[in-house]
C-alpha cells in the first residue's frame, strides 16, 4: 500500500497533430508557446490574459451581430427596380422558394452557430470565475467544441463576394452598412477562436481559492 502511495504519477503523453511525434504533455508558460521539435508546428499557445481578450472579442461580436442580421448587406437595382438583401431575408427567400433544408442549413451556419459560439465563449470565460458554475462551464466547453466548426461566416462572405462580382454586370450593386458589420463580425469570430485557450480556463478554475471548512 505504501508503495502505491509513493509511486510517482506517469506524465501523460500526446502525439503531435502534424507529424505524430509522441511527446510528454505540458503547457506553455504565459506569453509563450510550445512547438514540436520535429516539424516546428505549434502544440500549445498560452497568450497573456487570453480569458479577458476572449471576453472582449465575444462581447463585441454580440454587439455587431444585431446590425449584421438586421441591416441590408447588398442593394441590387436595375432600371427602376431595386431590392435589398439582409442576412435573415436571404434565409426567408430560400424557405419561401421551397428550399427548406437549404434554408435551415444557412440559418444554422450563418446565424445560430455564430451567435451560439459568442454566447458560449462569453459564458465559459465569465462563468469560470464562480465555483457554482463548474459543471455548466464544463458542458459549455463540450458544446463549443461541437459548434465552433459550424460557424461558417467566411463561406457566407465568399458567397456575397461572388454575387457582388457576378451581378455587377447585370445591374447596379451597392454595398450597404450591414456588410461592413458582417465583415467585422467575421473577423471577431476568428479572433475569438484564436484567443480562446481551453487550458487557461481549467487552470483558472483550479487556481481559485478554496472555501474554508466550517469549524465543527
Amino acid at each position: 500500500m505504501d508503495q502505491l502511495r509513493n509511486k510517482k504519477p506517469v506524465p501523460w503523453q500526446r502525439a503531435c497533430h502534424e507529424c505524430d511525434l509522441l511527446l510528454t504533455g505540458g503547457l506553455a508558460p504565459a506569453g509563450q508557446k510550445l512547438v514540436c521539435p520535429r516539424c516546428r508546428c505549434t502544440l500549445h499557445r498560452n497568450g497573456n490574459h487570453s480569458v479577458y481578450y476572449t471576453i472582449a472579442l465575444s462581447l463585441t461580436g454580440l454587439f455587431l451581430f444585431i446590425p449584421s442580421a438586421s441591416l441590408p448587406l447588398l442593394k441590387f437595382s436595375i432600371f427602376s427596380f431595386g431590392a435589398e438583401n439582409t442576412l435573415l431575408n436571404g434565409v426567408y427567400s430560400l424557405y419561401k422558394s421551397g428550399f427548406i433544408w437549404l434554408a435551415s442549413l444557412v440559418l444554422f451556419c450563418s446565424v445560430l452557430a455564430p451567435l451560439g459560439k459568442f454566447l458560449l465563449l462569453l459564458f465559459i470565460c465569465c462563468g469560470s470565475a464562480w465555483r457554482v458554475l463548474d459543471r455548466a462551464v464544463a458542458n459549455a466547453v463540450r458544446w463549443y467544441q461541437h459548434i465552433k466548426e459550424w460557424g461558417m461566416l467566411d463561406v457566407y462572405m465568399l458567397g456575397i463576394l461572388v454575387a457582388l462580382i457576378k451581378l455587377r454586370d447585370l445591374g447596379k450593386m451597392d454595398v450597404e452598412p450591414g456588410l461592413y458589420c458582417f465583415g467585422a463580425m467575421m473577423v471577431l469570430a476568428n479572433l475569438s477562436s484564436l484567443s480562446f485557450d481551453q487550458h487557461a480556463i481549467w487552470q483558472r478554475m483550479a487556481q481559485r481559492p478554496t472555501r474554508p471548512e466550517a469549524a465543527t
